[in-house]
């Protein structure tokens, strides 16, 4: 890595909300005064838990930056990994250090005035539309939040009734809005004039939901947001809002930063001045004027890598990868997926390995070529950085397993997208199914020879435990163990897995499937299925005269009589 001025930035996870304001301002004045950014971040599958994806922040040698930036902001849901990250800078980092939040461990802190201007939603709704009764829509009731501090300074200072009812928490998710509307319509929480969500999802989601009981917003019922996000215009009523100016608060991190790396008095930048930003959700209409050819423009963009992203067949043809060189080419055949890079590498390392092996790096590496490195200096000795400008770090990671991380690198001011997160979530799942296979193909060479010793066998058991394949639930993917599978089974040319709690899509076909399975007790007893013989207790006759193999769920699997014979003999041995 050369040695240009670069600041690393600590960060949870880019989630396409004002959050990601704080790495675009970061960014830009970073560039500003000449520093690269190294932005390490934990893209999620689970909203509240963590999978092992915080092992990314491992990866930062502090000696490596000028500075760092730690954007404890963002970790709201994730109050658990605070302590160790502020822990580490203090003992660890001898380089300056900015927090965007709070600390009581680092002194240099610059915090958003997210009460200040709450308290100007809530005014507005008391003060231009006269409410009395308002109420507070939350996330998590053990989150500590500016903006609740907010609501409560402002109902107390004009006189209005606020107690642990006007405060109501569900959680960031939909069921929280859901509950209350319901509660509202039922009449077991008294409908108030209005009610202020901490942000515009949460509204989005509550108006949505006030509308499927019978409620109207505005007629019966006002609702605010907070954050100036998408959902605030985007939605069929206009979300009355606020921005939370996250990207000003980055630029004046960096300016922060910058004064402490120098020596130099730091740089005064000017704030834009807020106000409310109404919408059709408090009555009032939108009165700032919308650039809808910029929306416009936006969607197609997102509507056209969406498309991109589902015509690629990215799953499909990423299982279907057998060896590391053909997954490297799998990556240079898709990164177009990942939208205004000019830099991708993925680089492939064990949680507690110091050295990481690159199995692509755009422009360097060609025809399954790898590179040996230190994991922590991010990029083999032979990069050169060139227009690259920000780049972001993300781990490669899988059912709490670490398989390395992968780097996308920008020559402006960007955070990646969901489909990116969705690349890096996929490739690890693929270098999965690469240490898969190959545990399949150790079992049947080692069943093949003859001098099976005690220790071999054990080491055979253990791997049939281990091995497991991958379903589709619920739009995500998850690792099942293969004794827990019933059989495979084709439909509707999808291939499922059938466990006792259901059916599940898998991206290989049945043929794979037998090829890579004989040995693991998996027989095809007709065209469409695969059955497991542990699962199977025996067999009996059915209509006609057709066999069916009956297994421990008691359930019954035609055989087909071409599969009869070997079907029985199978069972005998098993």
């Amino acid at each position: 890595m050369p040695a240009d001025k670069s600041i690393a930035v600590i960060f949870s996870d880019f989630k396409n909300d004002h959050n990601d304001g704080f790495i675009l301002g970061i960014q830009n004045q970073a560039n500003a005064y000449g520093y690269r950014t190294f932005t390490f971040s934990m893209p999620q599958t689970s909203e509240l838990y963590t999978h092992n994806e915080e092992w990314i922040y491992s990866l930062i040698d502090y000696d490596r930056y000028d500075g760092v930036i730690f954007v404890e902001h963002t970790f709201s849901t994730h109050k658990n990994l605070i302590p160790p990250i502020e822990r580490s800078l203090r003992e660890n980092c001898r380089c300056p250090v900015v927090v965007i939040g709070q600390s009581n461990l680092l002194p240099n802190v610059i915090g958003l005035e997210n009460q200040k201007n709450f308290e100007k939603v809530v005014e507005h709704l008391i003060t231009e539309h006269d409410c009395k009764s308002v109420y507070c829509l939350g996330g998590e009731k053990s989150i500590a939040d500016e903006r609740i501090d907010g609501f409560v300074e402002v109902m107390n200072r004009y006189g209005l009734p606020c107690g642990e009812e006007n405060l109501l928490y569900g959680g960031y998710w939909i069921s929280g809005a859901e509950a209350l509307a319901k509660d509202i319509a039922y009449g077991t929480v008294e409908k108030p004039d209005a009610i202020v969500c901490l942000n515009d999802e949460i509204a989005y989601a509550l108006i949505k939901q006030l509308f499927f009981v019978g409620l109207r917003v505005p007629e019966d019922i006002l609702v605010t947001g907070f954050d100036d996000s998408p959902y605030a215009s985007n939605s069929a009523v206009s979300i009355t809002t606020l921005t939370a100016d996250t990207h000003f608060c980055g630029q004046r991190a960096v300016a922060l930063l910058h004064s402490l790396i120098t020596g130099e008095e730091a740089e005064q930048l000017k704030p834009k001045k807020h106000c409310v930003i109404t919408g059709e959700s408090c009555g009032c209409g939108r009165k700032s004027k919308l650039n809808v050819r910029a929306k416009f423009d936006e969607l197609h963009k997102q509507e056209k890598a969406d498309m991109e992203f589902r015509n690629s067949c990215f799953e499909e043809k990423l299982y279907k990868v057998r060896s590391q060189e053909e997954l490297s080419h799998f990556i240079k055949n898709h990164k177009y997926l990942i939208r205004n890079q000019i830099s991708v590498s993925v680089n492939l390392t064990e949680q507690d390995d110091e050295n990481a092996k690159c199995i692509y790096l755009k422009d360097y590496l060609i025809n399954g070529e790898t590179a040996m490195f230190r994991a922590v200096d991010i990029y083999p000795d032979m990069f050169s950085f060139g227009a690259i400008q920000n780049v972001h770090v993300m781990p490669l990671t899988f059912d709490k397993r670490v398989y390395g991380f992968m780097t996308i690198g920008y020559a402006e001011p960007n955070v990646y997208t969901l489909h990116a997160k969705q690349f890096a979530n996929r490739i690890a799942i693929g270098v999965e199914m690469l240490r898969v296979r190959q545990q399949c193909t150790d079992y049947a060479q080692n069943t093949q020879t003859d001098t099976k010793t005690d220790i071999i066998r054990n080491d055979i058991d253990a791997k049939k435990l281990a091995a497991a394949v991958m379903v589709v639930n619920k739009g995500s993917i998850t690792k099942v163990p293969l004794e827990n599978i019933l059989y495979f089974e084709t439909g509707e040319k999808k291939v499922f897995a059938a466990l006792k709690s259901g059916k599940y899509e898998i991206k290989q076909r049945l043929f794979e499937l037998e090829e890579m399975l004989s040995e693991k007790d998996f027989f095809r007893i007709s065209r469409s299925t695969l059955i497991n013989m542990k699962r199977t207790v025996g067999y009996k006759n059915g209509f006609n005269r057709t066999l069916l193999a009956v297994l421990s769920t008691k359930e019954e699997l035609h055989v087909s009589r071409m599969y009869g014979e070997s079907f029985k003999k199978r069972l005998a041995e098993s």
